[in-house]
């Protein structure tokens, strides 16, 4: 077989390694950026390169060609992989309870159910999640299950009668995640 053909199909293979390898890394360390993707798909070229230019340098026509051959198909595959993979296991927060919509009087209970997992389902545990009661007060969740933050909030005659738009937060390993959701408290009478 063509030593150039055999070059560009495995760097084609190598960029779906490198996705891979580097999507693998984003998930064990949040503050992996793009640019570490980036050098980490450089440092396997380069070092491929190499491999490839002591195996093959003396079957093709000029040495350049073995650095150039594959270039694109190598760094789109990685792209396209590493995209897809790193959004696959980027964690989504939801709030669980209460559903949208719901009506509260003074004197109930709010129940806050929040959860946070991946698109493949895993849950994420560790999380530091709060939000704010209607009167602007913190209020602090607990992780009962994995990937699963609760807590709770009377309502009281004094929280202002209308929309309480329940702005959800969470920190995990520094990564912000934060989502929302609108109920309604009614007027004490």
């Amino acid at each position: 077989m063509n030593p150039l053909r055999v070059i560009y199909w495995t760097r084609s293979l190598l960029g779906v390694a490198a996705g891979l390898i580097c999507a693998f890394l984003s998930g064990l360390s949040w503050d992996f950026s793009i640019l570490n993707g980036v050098s980490v798909a450089l440092l396997i070229y380069i070092v491929t390169y190499y491999i490839y230019k002591a195996r093959f340098v003396a079957k093709v026509e000029k040495a350049s060609k073995i650095f150039s051959t594959g270039v694109g198909a190598y760094f789109l595959t990685w792209i396209v992989i590493f995209g897809f993979f790193f959004t696959l296991i980027t964690p989504i927060l939801t709030i669980a309870d209460p559903a949208p919509g719901t009506v509260f009087s003074p004197g109930d209970k709010v129940v806050l159910t929040a959860k946070i997992a991946n698109q493949l389902g895993s849950s994420v545990s560790g999380a530091i999640v709060t939000t704010k009661s209607p009167a602007d007060v913190s209020i602090d969740f607990m992780e009962n299950s994995p990937g699963t933050y609760s807590a709770s909030y009377n309502i009281t005659s004094s929280d202002p009668a209308g929309e309480w738009k329940i702005k959800v937060e969470a920190t995990i390993n520094g990564r912000h995640l934060e989502t929302s959701i609108s109920v309604v408290i009614q007027s004490g009478s």
